[in-house]
């Protein structure tokens, strides 16, 4: 099992060392860089090689589920993202890069099905959070299908694209989910149990509130049904958001101070995050949807902030690496990176000539980013030294 949490570091550093290639060719010429190819092959190995395949194989190694069935299917887990990443390199939306996210889903399936089997008999409750992010990855498999659909039938185009915007933000709540339980359980064995009941009133808030907000940023939804719906899901979200970084705060009074200072970074990027999404449900969206620095932020504080960090946080104690200060590092240049997108995105809104300098130091960020990620990685992957 310690092999695919490797696999899925080794992605991590591809996706994001891809993602600086990226970052540096909005204030300079790349050459020989297809852009939006390597943006696919970017978000798809951020989202499949490294969270997706991190979380499956924590989810089964909870549940004491390292049989033959679960290697191979994280077997396959591994090849699909390794396949998808050279797809969407080479050619983008093309048909390689259709056919390996045909695959991919049909894989996360096989992954859902064998977790559920193996994960009957446990009924703890971080266990339960587990389930709800793995009933996201059905969601959003269902939100892919409607996709096909529209194309099919050639409906509306705004539908198609509240598929696609359906789709990741179910994938997006299984990150969520899958971390926040993964941490409960983690918080749990080391003395530091977050409040069972705040929890529950959590759990319950957030499992049907997450799936509901999609409409929010894409253009046309205003005039859907769908919209006050969205918006309404949006404000009630603050709830759990309180509740979890209330949570929070209280059990990293019973770690050691890196932890303490990660388990807050995480919480204020889930603080930032909660502000984009009371600020959509208050009608920002389409502003928002304008400046695709914005955008850009908001997938970063997600992917990087909230879900990279827990998932940092997780995989390094599994390898025997507990968190230290490289992940107060980690934090700290995202904070830079999207304090740069900020004011590139303030920029589309004013007449301040913003954008230049907040792509500079985006740029820095991301530097700054990669080479902590990089000591993270090579330090989590450097065998323990036998004790004396």
């Amino acid at each position: 099992m310690e092999r695919f949490l490797q696999a899925a570091l080794g992605f991590f550093l591809l996706a994001t060392g891809l993602g600086l290639v990226l970052r540096v060719a909005t204030v300079a010429t790349v050459p020989g860089l297809a852009f939006a190819h390597a943006l696919h092959a970017h978000s798809h190995t951020l989202y499949f090689g490294w969270a997706a395949l991190a979380l499956f194989t924590l989810f089964f190694d909870r549940v004491g589920a390292t049989d033959a069935a679960v290697r191979r299917v994280l077997g396959a887990v591994v090849l699909v993202s390794a396949a998808t990443f050279a797809a969407f390199l080479h050619s983008g939306y093309g048909r390689p890069g259709i056919i390996t996210s045909t695959v991919a889903l049909g894989v996360w399936g096989a992954a859902v099905r064998l977790f559920f089997v193996r994960a009957r008999a446990v009924r703890d409750a971080d266990v339960t959070w587990l389930r709800v992010a793995a009933w996201y990855v059905v969601l959003a498999a269902g939100a892919a299908l409607a996709r096909v659909v529209v194309l099919v039938t050639k409906a509306d185009p705004l539908w198609g694209k509240l598929a696609v915007a359906g789709f990741l933000t179910a994938f997006a709540g299984f990150f969520l989910f899958g971390v926040m339980g993964l941490l409960a359980r983690f918080l749990a064995e080391r003395g530091a149990p977050l409040d069972a009941r705040l929890l529950r009133w959590q759990l319950g808030w957030m499992t049907p509130l997450t799936a509901l907000t999609f409409p929010l940023g894409v253009p046309g939804s205003v005039e859907t049904p769908l919209w006050p719906l969205a918006r309404l899901s949006a404000l009630l979200l603050v709830v759990p958001a309180a509740l979890w970084l209330a949570n929070l705060r209280q059990a990293s009074e019973r770690v050691a101070r890196p932890l303490r200072l990660a388990l807050m970074g995480l919480a204020f990027t889930w603080a930032a995050k909660s502000i984009f999404e009371v600020g959509a449900a208050l009608g920002f969206a389409p502003l928002a949807a304008t400046s695709r620095h914005a955008v850009i932020m908001q997938l970063h504080l997600i992917l990087l902030g909230v879900v990279s960090t827990g998932l940092l946080v997780l995989v390094r104690e599994r390898l025997g690496r507990p968190a230290g200060w490289g992940l107060v590092a980690h934090l700290a240049a995202v904070a830079v990176m999207c304090g740069g997108l900020l004011l590139a995105a303030l920029a589309t809104f004013t007449d301040v000539q913003l954008a230049p300098a907040g792509l500079e130091l985006a740029v820095s960020g991301g530097a700054l980013t990669y080479a902590a990620d990089v000591a993270l990685v090579v330090g989590a992957l450097r065998r323990p030294r036998a004790s004396a």
